[in-house]
């Protein structure tokens, strides 16, 4: 692969492996809750994302009376894969309507890196298994790979949604889609009238290996480190810590990636115009997603060469075990729970060391309040059901295995609502708006329709 692939963006986050595992029945069921289709028990889509899943799937029902459910869980312990939680959940709960068995789950599970769609089997015509799988190969994992889990989600439900409701599905991949044969012809006439075919194809080429030529000479600049002699100080990357953010204010992956995928592009249409087919377009789009993953995969922080701050020399890279020799007591937990990565940097000339950490996203918040240190536990207990009469009771419990630290509190589980009151639940919040998608609602059921599958689907690993 030539080297001005190899300037493309790391994927930066490391999804945890959560502490604790969730059974069947403690996952809520969105239908029971609160009448939508969305159960977000991982609490890694934000609020308007909900709502959009929510729409999209209301009108699904609505059209088609088939019904689908997002669900996301911290992992799947406990079972024999994430296949066979997926496949007992949705029998559990029963999606689809009885008799039709035209249910979909789409669960995800962080802890395990993976994602499994499950069908049932009157789908089998209309979203076959391989149909499913390319959904999630092209607009899921991309967009998982690199930590956007709203992005990937409303783009699988999207798509899945389309072909339930007959209506077509892009053939490339998401960074790609919509930009086919004719497209391409029509921009052209429109754009270059007048103007010879061959300038154009000239423009496009010699925009495409400049835009790539300043990818990667941006992506050769040094990231400047200072080196400790003797040292474990270790410097954050993320937004929490101003001021070490400013000694690693090199690591410039968004724009090095915006010169990649703009060069592709530009390539991609000279390609396209010269041949006159859609493949020629899609292959450098292509080449570079591909880059940008196997570039994600090493997860190298960062990517650039690394040099001394005081010396200005270049630093070695310290190797994974002999680092975490040097790493302090709560440094090494929070590693060894999936909880952040460490990288760290050896300055032959000065013999200091200089270390850094990229916490991963959804434990940015637990750090213990006494010892400051990334080992933050929540676990939750149910004190009182929730029924339609009355609200429930759970308690949320936080703990430190290191220090020792232990607090909890008691929070109200909203009380569940019948139809006829849905728009004025408790549970309803500022900032969870659902009236857009609860309006004209023929699915108000208070659960799913009874469907069942035998393992329909397929699934993938990010």
């Amino acid at each position: 692969m030539p080297k001005v692939w190899a300037a493309v963006l790391l994927v930066v986050s490391l999804l945890p492996q959560p502490a604790w595992a969730i059974t069947l029945e403690q996952v809520p069921n969105p239908r029971r809750q609160y009448g939508g289709w969305v159960s977000d028990t991982a609490n890694i889509l934000s609020s308007s994302t909900e709502n959009e899943l929510n729409r999209l799937i209301t009108q699904l029902e609505q059209r088609t009376s088939a019904e689908m459910a997002v669900v996301t869980v911290p992992n799947t312990q406990g079972y024999a894969t994430p296949k066979d939680f997926t496949t007992q959940l949705f029998n559990y709960w029963g999606i689809g309507k009885a008799g039709q068995n035209n249910g979909v789950l789409f669960l995800i599970s962080v802890g395990d890196r993976r994602v499994e769609i499950e069908t049932g089997t009157g789908l089998t015509t209309i979203l076959p298994n391989s149909r499913v799988q390319q959904i999630i190969d092209r607009q899921i994992l991309p967009k998982f790979r690199d930590g956007d889990f709203d992005g990937g989600t409303l783009a699988g439900v999207r798509q899945l949604t389309s072909v339930l409701q007959g209506q077509p599905v892009a053939n490339v991949p998401a960074a790609a889609s919509g930009v086919t044969t004719s497209t391409i012809a029509t921009s052209s006439g429109a754009v270059a009238q007048g103007i010879d075919s061959s300038l154009v194809e000239g423009i496009l080429l010699l925009l495409g290996i400049i835009i790539l030529g300043l990818g990667w000479q941006r992506s050769r600049m040094p990231v400047s480190l200072r080196a400790e002699r003797g040292g474990r100080q270790v410097l954050s990357l993320t937004p929490r810590d101003q001021g070490t953010g400013a000694a690693l204010s090199s690591v410039q992956s968004g724009p090095i990636r915006l010169f990649l995928y703009s060069g592709s592009l530009c390539l991609g249409l000279f390609l396209g115009l010269s041949s006159g087919t859609w493949l020629g377009f899609a292959l450098p789009v292509v080449a570079a997603l591909a880059t940008d993953g196997t570039l994600g995969l090493k997860r190298g922080i960062p990517f650039q060469p690394v040099v001394c701050q005081a010396c200005g020399r270049p630093m070695r890279p310290i190797q994974p075990e002999v680092l975490n020799k040097r790493l302090y007591q709560p440094d090494r937990l929070a590693k060894s729970s999936g909880r952040a990565q460490y990288y760290g940097w050896f300055c032959p000339a000065c013999q200091g060391v200089a270390v850094v950490v990229r916490e991963s996203p959804s434990y940015r918040d637990h750090y213990c309040p006494r010892c400051r240190a990334l080992t933050l536990d929540l676990s939750t207990e149910i004190l009182v059901e929730a029924t339609y009469s009355q609200s429930g009771l759970k308690r949320e419990i936080f703990s430190c295995p290191l220090c020792s630290y232990r607090t909890e509190r008691e929070v109200v589980i909203p009380k569940l609502s019948h139809t006829s009151d849905r728009d004025t639940r408790d549970w309803h919040t500022s900032d969870r708006d659902t009236s857009d998608w609860h309006t004209n609602d023929s699915s108000r059921d208070s659960d799913f329709g009874g469907g069942s599958s035998i393992g329909g689907g397929a699934g993938g690993s990010w």
